[in-house]
């Protein structure tokens, strides 16, 4: 677990206007040794950062690199009682917020890096540094725990909102409960962590990954179709501003959700809904079940109709579109 430094983010700035600097004239700017220059490329080079080096000019960027800024997502949010952690490279967000004192705060961790990121039925998050957002909220809720049916779906569906900002030529959909699909690839998903319940708060983690800026997976470390923000704008994108507007944006649609409960976005679903009449396959506990798609109860549960006639609702479970 490393702390984002204020100096490295300072650093990789001056660095991204695409031009070459020296080690001393960096040094100099930022007020460190030319050592200390030296050891912060070598970091961006082992975090797989693109570099070019040339004797006599320094060191330039081959791509963008806007590294994430606390004070400029928190002067973009009208939100200001959020206690915010920002690492440079973490296991996981959300394990981290589960190790926190639980207060009734909304708390917020954010890195450049996971080691250890995790999405639903325990599949690892691919987190490359500098590349995607990988956010987490601990949220406290005035509900009983089982009032928060539906909240991945909603949580799913402020993602969408954000990311339609960025005028895409192709809408977003969500294929239930919580990955967002753009043009048939996947380019965001979440997972809800209940911690407990005290004093008639309950506690929730909701973690949200977002491909942003990754181009490519040369490790092949993604196991399904992906796509990227900037794969599907063609520009690359600050994810300090990103951010911004997710906080927004998943902000309002919880409180939206704690005054009104999922059926108040029932029909936003039904129009993002990715699955609704195609005929899937729902891997469910040691079964797998056959049948198409009938959109979500007032629970959030899939609604499936069975091969016999039967129409049945299912609260988790891993659906594949049956080609």
């Amino acid at each position: 677990m490393k702390k984002l430094n204020t100096g490295f983010i300072k650093l990789v700035t001056l660095l991204n206007d695409g031009h070459y600097h020296d080690g001393t004239t960096l040094g100099e700017i930022l007020g460190i040794t030319r050592g200390a220059i030296w050891k912060s490329i070598k970091k961006l080079q082992e975090y797989g950062i693109q570099m070019d080096s040339v004797k006599g000019k320094g060191y330039s960027l081959l791509e963008p690199l806007i590294l994430l800024n606390q004070k400029t997502i928190k002067q973009n949010i009208s939100h200001k009682k959020i206690n915010l952690y920002f690492f440079e490279t973490i296991d996981s967000t959300n394990e981290y917020l589960k190790h926190l004192p639980r207060k009734n705060q909304i708390k917020i961790c954010m890195a450049e890096q996971q080691t250890q990121g995790k999405g639903r039925l325990r599949r690892q998050w691919h987190s490359p540094f500098g590349q995607n957002i990988y956010f987490s909220c601990a949220y406290p809720f005035n509900k009983d725990v089982t009032a928060l049916a539906g909240l991945s779906l909603v949580v799913s569906l402020a993602v969408v909102k954000t990311l339609e900002t960025y005028g895409l030529k192709h809408p977003l959909q969500v294929k239930w409960p919580n990955d967002i699909i753009y043009d048939h690839k996947k380019v965001s998903g979440n997972l809800i962590e209940i911690q407990a319940e005290s004093h008639g708060i309950c506690h929730v983690i909701i973690g949200i990954g977002i491909n942003v800026n990754l181009m490519q997976d040369d490790d092949h470390a993604i196991s399904q179709a992906w796509t990227s923000l900037r794969k599907m704008t063609g520009e690359y994108i600050d994810r300090n501003i990103l951010s911004a507007l997710l906080i927004e944006n998943l902000f309002n649609y919880l409180a939206l959700f704690e005054h009104h409960g999922l059926t108040y976005f029932i029909d936003e679903w039904n129009r993002a809904d990715y699955l609704m009449n195609q005929d899937i396959t729902l891997k469910y506990v040691d079964k797998k079940i056959h049948g198409k798609a009938k959109g979500i109860n007032q629970l959030g549960h899939l609604r499936l109709k069975c091969h016999d006639g039967t129409l049945q609702a299912f609260s988790s479970g891993d659906t594949t579109i049956v080609k």
